[in-house]
């Protein structure tokens, strides 16, 4: 609220004001800036309906003084005196039109009433206040901003006795800049002064006043400014914002800035927290730059009558000056504006600074609904007077069925929609009757394009009506289904938006009636809807289970789990299989899948080109399949999808198919499943070989061919890349770590030459291949044919290896240090094709005879490692290292009994038994074979038992001695 630093307007026959401020020439600013306000709290209605205005404070020539009005009757405006000019008009033709619809409500632009005033220079409309007549004898505390002792003064009266002088120490404070007095703002019903002081610490601060127990003015809360330079608190206003029957706090800061967002000027809302304030604001207004958002606030009423008080804010420097209109509610101030009234649409040619000050909460025209007076310094002043709000207080809007079946629809009816309108009052005035008519538009799936119905008898989702009132009630219209509709889960939403036919009318000054020109009230938007039937349990909600397995189906290795790509230009398709169900694992899942979707996202690598079952998916940026509208509980279905290999390069690594599964049914644990083939340019190898030692050992200085080194090995490594050749950005090398000697420095496998493709040769550098420079054998052809052909088989040789299992092993591995490597590379030159290396060397057979006679076999390892060399840092490729290796058997040869002809076995066979026969036969004919008679035999037995018994040695001696 601002209004002229005086006493306020006083009833009349009252005591006149105890002094009256002027304006001296030494350029004190006495009055220049300031409001003093009288309220109390709004208990609801229309303020001062039946309460002329009485008196008004005018500006002229730098004097404030308080003049009987013009016009002081019911309905009208009191106006200052305006004196007739030569060559100037009272009334300026105003060019003004509305803002559009969506920014305007109920205060009038069309019928403004406008008064100019008639000293050039008297800066009429400095400042505005509308005042009602009162039977109140109180008398109201000035406010004063600055004193000097050549000029400008103070006169204050009395608050019901007490007297308002302000302490001492608040000049130089700008305290009293403006003020406002109310109730119910610290107490209840105590009154609370409260004044603005821009200048308090350089930021301001708002004092809030009560009465001491000496009868004087005390500060009771202080509420601090925030923005150094910001002026806060040079205009404050007191409104019960959210009709909890204590006042709130709105503080003005039009200087307050914030150079990166383009802001100017703020208002600061402090709710009443049952008599108390915090210092923080409840809520920060701001305005466009250099606009002084905040300059005047005032206190309007309740202009819509919805029971809630309202604010307006004046922009006095935003392009010809504007003015903001905030509703507000229970929760407090609305952040939004409800309406901006610019000065341009009232006058373009001469408004400026318009809303430079503001008044309102009184009725001034009689329509029970408070107006609005706007100042500003281009010697004008606006009345903007509000027009009659209708609120629709019975208004209806079903659909029926709640829930369709397409099945059960007519080719005339499927869905019908009812609305009825009606209303008694306006929201001011309840003995407002007029007939008003009402534009409506019914919307059906307003948000999908294309929709799913229509209205009978057009070809659109959309109908205008036109409802007339109070005659006409009620109305239905039908709604029919498209065909092959895709979407039944989700519902069939309808929206009914209408508005008031306004009546024709013209840009006018004066104080013209505003009955016949009512606007709506703000609620005039519902939505209803209607579901289609479906089986998915009592809730009518849907809870899928779609689950998803995918795998590449091509020959590939694992690796982590990972399926991995054995790359070569033989590969030209890819094939993804994919299966997705939908089984319930639990009774509360597994229900039918609405608008099931795949969507497939391929890297730039792969071209999708074909898919089984046939049409099942769309190509475009990405696969997209549909799966089934629904997709049924239980059902399962695989898809394949083939891809061309187009774009596998050096740096191509991997390839990532994402897989996306959606569905309009309810499904939270539905996520991007990735499907991962690893690409591998890895080299295929013939990694093992056979071979063996024997015989003797062989001095290095008598070997002149290679044959005389030992037992042949051939190695083969068949290298597979895709892609442009490199040329000079770098080169693919085959790199091997060759076993070349053992710890004590003899040769282990000594290797002879490396063949490229077959008909090529690699040399490495440092003179590795053949450095004896032995003479290697022409075996090309028949090397060629024993790529191609098996060899034939031959007679094994006696060995230990060839009878039986080696009873011992030896590993010689450079890793192990058994062993001394040397590394050697050969370059891939032709990138685009295959390329074959076979590498031929001899065991070194006088090193095994000496070093591992004793092992029945000896195992020796190496590598061959596949790498890109360049200098550029954005080609890349992985190293491939594949291992190789040769089991090395002993033939050495053990000493064998010489073989007899059995034709000599069997003569000696046959000389043996004729001897025997010549033996037995020469023993009978001696008698050898004769018994003896029975005589002789008895006379053998009596001589022998004849016999005495001869003496022992012993006794023989004895009888010698």
């Amino acid at each position: 609220m601002v209004s002229p630093p005086l006493c306020p307007l006083s009833p009349r026959g009252a005591a006149a004001p105890q002094s009256i401020l002027e304006s001296h020439p030494k350029g004190s600013a006495a009055g220049v800036r300031g409001s003093v306000t009288h309220r109390g709290p709004r208990r609801g209605g229309p303020a001062g309906r039946g309460s002329p205005p009485s008196w008004v404070g005018c500006f002229f020539g730098g004097v404030w003084r308080l003049l009987p009005p013009v016009h002081c009757r019911a309905g009208h405006l009191c106006l200052c005196p305006v004196r007739a000019m030569a060559g100037r008009p009272g009334l300026l033709p105003l060019l003004g039109a509305l803002l559009g619809a969506a920014a305007a409500f109920n205060l009038d632009r069309v019928f403004p009433v406008l008064k100019e005033g008639a000293t050039p220079g008297g800066f009429f409309g400095f400042s505005v206040a509308l005042h009602r007549q009162t039977e109140r004898r109180e008398r109201w505390c000035l406010g004063c901003w600055r004193r000097s002792r050549g000029g400008g003064g103070c006169g204050c009266g009395h608050i019901r006795g007490f007297p308002c002088r302000p302490p001492s120490h608040w000049w130089g404070l700008v305290a009293g800049y403006t003020t406002e007095v109310g109730r119910a703002v610290l107490q209840k019903d105590a009154v609370t002064v409260v004044t603005g002081a821009p200048r308090y610490k350089h930021r301001g601060a708002v004092y809030l006043l009560s009465r001491s127990p000496q009868q004087t003015l005390q500060r009771s809360l202080l509420l601090p400014g925030h923005q150094v330079g910001s002026y806060f608190g040079s205009a404050v206003a007191l409104a019960d914002l959210n009709n909890d029957g204590w006042q709130d706090l709105v503080v003005g800061a039009p200087y307050y800035f914030q150079r990166k967002q383009e802001v100017g000027g703020a208002v600061y809302v402090y709710m009443n927290e049952v008599g108390d304030f915090q210092t923080h604001p409840s809520l920060v207004l701001t305005g466009p730059s250099n606009s002084a958002f905040g300059f005047a606030v005032a206190s309007i009423g309740d202009i819509n009558q919805d029971g809630f008080q309202d604010i307006a804010v004046g922009a006095p420097f935003e392009g010809h000056g504007k003015v903001y209109i905030y509703h507000s509610s229970a929760e407090g101030l609305l952040d939004k504006p409800r309406q901006v009234i610019s000065g341009s649409d009232l006058d373009p040619d001469h408004m400026w600074t318009f809303g430079y000050s503001l008044s309102g909460g009184l009725d001034v025209d009689g329509n029970s609904y408070p107006d609005l007076l706007v100042g500003s310094l281009a010697e004008r002043i606006v009345l903007l007077r509000s027009r009659p709000v209708i609120n629709i207080l019975n208004k209806t809007f079903t659909v029926s069925p709640s829930k369709v079946d397409p099945a059960r629809c007519t080719p005339d009816s499927c869905i019908t929609v009812t609305i009825c309108f009606s209303y008694n009052q306006s929201a001011g005035d309840p003995n407002y009757k007029e007939k008003i008519t009402l534009e409506y538009i019914l919307e059906a799936d307003k948000d999908r394009h294309p929709p799913r119905v229509r209205f009978l008898g057009t070809h659109s989702a959309t109908y205008h009506g036109i409802f007339p009132m109070p005659e006409t009630r009620c109305e239905s219209k039908e709604l029919l289904l498209l065909d092959n509709i895709r979407d039944k889960l989700h519902p069939i939403v309808l929206s009914m938006n209408y508005s008031l036919v306004e009546k024709p009318r013209t840009f006018q000054l004066g104080p013209h009636s505003l009955d016949a020109f009512p606007v709506l009230n703000q609620d005039q938007s519902h939505e209803n809807e209607t579901k289609f039937q479906k089986e998915c349990g009592s809730d009518n909600k849907c809870y899928s289970n779609l689950q998803l397995q995918s795998s590449f189906v091509t020959d590939q290795n694992q690796l982590n789990g990972t399926q991995v790509l054995q790359y070569s230009r033989d590969v030209r398709k890819l094939y993804l299989s994919i299966n997705i169900t939908n089984v319930p694992t639990t009774p509360s899942n597994g229900e039918d899948a609405h608008e099931a979707l795949l969507n497939v996202t391929v890297p730039a690598s792969l071209l999708p080109s074909s898919v089984r079952p046939s049409g099942a998916c769309t190509f475009a940026e990405t696969v997209l399949c549909e799966l089934g509208n629904p997709f049924k509980r239980n059902q399962r279905a695989e898809l394949i999808i083939t891809f061309e290999a187009i774009g596998i390069m050096l740096d191509t690594r991997e390839i990532l198919v994402w897989l996306d599964l959606s569905t309009q049914s309810t499904q939270e644990d539905l996520q991007p499943v990735l499907a991962k083939l690893l690409v591998d340019y890895s080299i295929q190898a013939s990694s093992h070989a056979q071979s063996h030692f024997s015989g003797t050992v062989v001095g290095e200085s008598a070997m002149q061919r290679e044959q005389d080194v030992g037992s042949p090995l051939s190695f083969d490594f068949q290298v597979t890349t895709k892609g442009e050749s490199l040329g000079t950005l770098g080169t693919i090398l085959l790199g091997f770590e060759w076993p070349y000697e053992i710890p004590n420095g003899k040769w282990l496998l000594y290797p002879t030459e490396i063949l490229v493709n077959s008909n090529e040769t690699c040399q490495p550098p440092g003179g590795v291949i053949n450095p004896l420079n032995l003479t290697v054998s022409d075996l090309a052809s028949a090397r060629q044919r024993r790529e191609l052909e098996p060899p034939e088989p031959a007679e094994p040789p006696v060995t230990l290896a060839t009878t039986k299992k080696a009873r011992s092993e030896v590993v010689l591995s450079c890793s192990k240090g058994t062993a001394r490597c040397i590394w050697f590379e050969c370059a891939l030159l032709h990138t685009q094709h295959p390329t074959t290396f076979s590498i031929r060397a001899r065991v070194w057979n006088s090193t095994f005879i000496e070093e591992y006679s004793d092992f029945d076999r000896v195992k020796v390892d190496g590598t061959a490692t596949l790498f890109l060399r360049t200098h550029v840092p954005t080609i890349n490729m992985r190293n491939h290292t594949v291992r190789f290796s040769v089991d090395v058997d002993s033939e050495l040869i053990e000493e064998q009994p010489a073989e007899i002809a059995l034709w000599l076995v069997l003569v000696a066979v046959a000389a043996g038994l004729l001897l025997l026969g010549l033996i037995i036969l020469l023993l009978w004919k001696c008698g050898f074979f004769r018994r003896a008679n029975t005589r002789a035999m008895y006379e053998a037995k009596g001589q022998k038992a004849e016999m005495r018994i001869q003496p022992s040695e012993t006794e023989r001696l004895t009888d010698d001695y």
